[in-house]
């Protein structure tokens, strides 16, 4: 064998032993870890079983409600198993009911509310009423149109429709005459709607005065009041000092809301003020029961039976839902009729008069009222009142008010009192003091009369008259003394003041 032959033999015997050793190699480590896998197999399955779970479940009770059931919840607190048990039945809703009443639009129904879960349906019982409607017609004026409003008496709706257009004015002329202050003018007033224009001025007349006197009263000074025969414009003079009163007393007997007192009156000037006052009575009620019918309340009047004052309480209704139950077969009213009155108030606190043309119904008319104003010498003036108050707050005196309606109808005469004219006394100008009168120089003596005189003066007289120029004589010394007296103060505190010097 060639040395070739020999190497490449002992190469592949190196080869084979190298790939003999590996396998013996991988079969042993198969083998360990095969073994391995067999122990960890085995120790699992003696933990599994040396670890069994034995439960211990704590349990909560849960509700049955309206739509599902209750039952008791177990849940172990080691291994998280669940359990359930004791089913409770459904309980179902428990509904409470609610009428709900139709209104105008809406239909009337019952809802249906669970007072558990708070579940609810409703159930219609009633269609709706559909609107009950009243016409109110605004009559178109001069200034703005006519129309008719429509509302629902029972919920308020309302639309406006019938729309008339305005008026145009109609004027009527009324010339109004010049005074002492005031121009002459021309009116124009609208008989529609009482628009005023003015135009024709005259010239304004000048006063013509009256004098009249003015006796004093109680408290206020005499004087002569000088009044224009034209416009009654005036001045005052010539003021005098007032009387004083003289009171007579009146018993007035309590009622029952008001207080008894003695009232105190002036006979001259009727002046008051009340003293001892006593507490009012107070009511005596009678009790009368009206009861409620199908269209009307039912209340208590309580009447008084010493001045017939009362006022209503209890009231009650026909129905039990807490509202008038109209009748099945509902009348069908009449037409009403307005018929208008005039009532009125005197508001002596604000000087005016309230008047109003009302219906028994309580509907109002509305316009103007012509008035006149007329004291103890005539009518003072005449003027158109628009609204509902009569002004007479610059009247004086006793004053008639005749009121007309637009028409010139006579509606109503009334009496009010206006002010009182105040003014206040001028004091008198103090007299002047009286002169000593002169002496004669020289005394004539009287001769005797044949009879005595009574006028002849006597001893007493002439003694008077002698003393009367000795204290004359006496004061004029007193004087002389006084003035020396004080110029010789004043030397002295000169020679003074200049021997300190």
């Amino acid at each position: 064998m060639t040395k070739t032959m020999k190497a490449s033999i002992t190469a592949i015997a190196a080869s084979a032993l190298l790939f003999v050793s590996g396998l013996a190699f991988a079969g042993f480590t198969a083998d360990k870890n095969m073994s391995a896998d067999a122990s960890d197999t085995n120790k699992h399955s003696a933990t599994k079983a040396s670890v069994e779970c034995t439960h211990a479940y704590e349990a909560k009770e849960i509700e049955a409600t309206c739509t599902e059931q209750g039952y008791t919840f177990y849940t172990c607190a080691d291994c998280g198993d669940e359990q359930k048990d004791n089913y409770i039945d459904v309980k179902g809703h428990d509904y409470t009911e609610t009428n709900v009443a139709a209104t105008c639009t809406e239909q009337g129904y019952i809802l249906y509310v669970c007072n558990d879960c708070g579940d609810t349906y409703t159930e219609t019982t009633s269609a709706a009423k559909g609107h009950i409607l009243y016409e109110v017609v605004v009559p178109q004026t001069c200034t703005h149109k006519g129309y008719t409003t429509h509302f629902c008496t029972i919920c308020g709706y309302e639309y406006t429709d019938s729309f008339l257009d305005e008026y145009k004015h109609d004027y009527e002329e009324e010339i109004i005459a010049p005074t002492c202050l005031d121009k002459g003018y021309t009116a124009h007033t609208c008989t529609i709607c009482g628009d005023v224009y003015f135009d024709n001025y005259i010239d304004e007349l000048g006063h013509d005065y009256e004098a009249i006197v003015i006796e004093p009263t109680c408290l206020e000074g005499g004087f002569t009041t000088y009044v224009c025969l034209n416009c009654n414009d005036s001045y005052v003079a010539d003021y005098a000092y007032a009387n004083g009163h003289s009171y007579n007393e009146t018993l007035h007997e309590a009622t029952c809301v008001t207080y008894g007192y003695i009232e105190h009156i002036c006979v001259d000037c009727d002046d008051r003020f009340v003293t001892d006052y006593t507490q009012p009575k107070g009511h005596k009620y009678l009790d009368i029961l009206v009861p409620a019918t199908a269209n009307s309340l039912g209340y208590t009047r309580h009447l008084c039976i010493d001045c017939n004052y009362s006022y209503l309480t209890d009231y009650v209704t026909s129905g039990d839902d807490g509202y008038i139950v109209p009748p099945e077969e509902p009348e069908i009213p009449e037409i009403h009729k307005h018929v208008y009155e005039l009532h009125t108030m005197d508001d002596v606190e604000n000087m005016s008069l309230i008047v109003v043309r009302a219906c028994n119904c309580g509907d109002t008319k509305s316009g103007y009222y012509n008035v006149s104003f007329r004291d103890e010498d005539g009518v003072i003036a005449e003027s158109k009142v628009a609204g509902n108050k009569i002004d007479y707050s610059e009247l004086y005196g006793q004053v008639v008010i005749t009121i007309s309606d637009e028409e010139g109808t006579e509606l109503k005469t009334t009496v009010v009192t206006a002010n009182e004219k105040i003014v206040e006394p001028v004091e008198p100008e103090q007299p002047t003091e009286p002169t000593n009168p002169e002496n004669p120089d020289e005394s004539t003596e009287p001769t005797q009369p044949d009879k005595p005189n009574e006028d002849e003066p006597t001893a007493d007289t002439e003694t008077k008259k002698s003393g009367n120029g000795a204290a004359i004589a006496l004061f004029v010394i007193l004087i002389v003394l006084a003035i020396g007296g004080v110029a010789g103060f004043f030397v002295y505190k000169k020679i003074k003041a200049k021997k300190q010097k």
